[in-house]
């Protein structure tokens, strides 16, 4: 069994095959359409570059990555979505290597070993984000580059909800209630349809630069991706939609959810860099 790897091996083994079939090979909606659009452009030209991904899942990124002609290595936690994707490097070769790991200690693999280091959607899934931050950095090569996607911590806390406010302009807005941000707490939550109950790590925007910049990185990024999704029609069978921002029961409340859909970031996206120092 890999160092660190707990024998029980989180909650992703048991909903594997399901999260399999949700990404497919293109990521899920917000991935395909807002995250992963911004992680390329952002790469630049990555042909003949090492890329290490944290968190690769079924795969679908790694495979991305490869396409674009970057020698991927990529980890997991769970040992399901690990042999799910090594079976679909079996079944069409991109030259994968994919490794069961824990993010924090990524034993066996070399420092300064890597031009980047990707994490997309998945530091606040991870218990220890710092350790991760560290063996990240650690495994870069000088100059070597670190980019992460998270959900955004002050928009998208578990448990935070939509909300109908009235501003003082006297205009009526949809709004996102928090109710807490600072403190960080680990989350129980439900993924989805899949109904298996998984564990979120709710940390502060200064938790995460904090955990970059003791790591010795120098942050050079810091971008907020707001949804492209269309919210839609409500139908009888949804009943009150007052308080989902994916669907409408008004004109009125339509534009409220379109304007809050630009204005409110639901994901971040920050890149570092390992200067090389004199």
């Amino acid at each position: 069994m890999a160092k660190n790897l707990k024998k029980s091996d989180n909650k992703w083994d048991k909903m594997a095959e399901w999260w399999d079939k949700e990404v497919g090979e293109k990521g899920i909606w917000h991935q395909q359409h807002g995250i992963d659009p911004v992680v390329f452009k952002t790469l630049g030209d990555i042909k003949g570059k090492a890329i290490l991904e944290i968190g690769c899942g079924n795969g679908y990124f790694a495979r991305l990555l490869a396409k674009k002609g970057a020698k991927v290595t990529s980890i997991d936690l769970s040992k399901k979505l690990i042999a799910l994707a090594v079976k679909k490097e079996k079944l069409k070769p991109f030259g994968i290597k994919y490794l069961l790991r824990n993010a924090s200690s990524l034993h066996g693999i070399k420092s300064k070993s890597f031009d980047i280091v990707i994490a997309n959607m998945c530091l606040m899934d991870i218990a220890d984000a710092q350790g991760a931050t560290k063996e990240a950095f650690r495994v870069l090569k000088e100059d070597g580059r670190f980019l992460l996607s998270i959900t955004h911590p002050v928009f998208n806390i578990v448990g935070d909800e939509w909300t109908v406010l009235k501003a003082e302009d006297g205009k009526t807005y949809f709004a996102r209630a928090v109710y807490k941000y600072l403190s960080p707490v680990k989350e129980k939550f439900k993924l989805w349809a899949s109904g298996i109950q998984t564990d979120m790590y709710h940390r502060s925007i200064q938790t995460y630069f904090k955990y970059l910049l003791s790591s010795g990185f120098f942050i050079d990024e810091f971008m907020e991706i707001p949804t492209k999704k269309k919210v839609t029609k409500a139908t009888k069978q949804d009943g009150d939609m007052r308080m989902r921002r994916s669907k409408y029961m008004t004109l009125a409340e339509k534009k409220m959810k379109e304007f809050a859909g630009k204005e409110i970031p639901l994901f971040l996206i920050i890149g570092a860099l390992k200067i090389k120092r004199k």
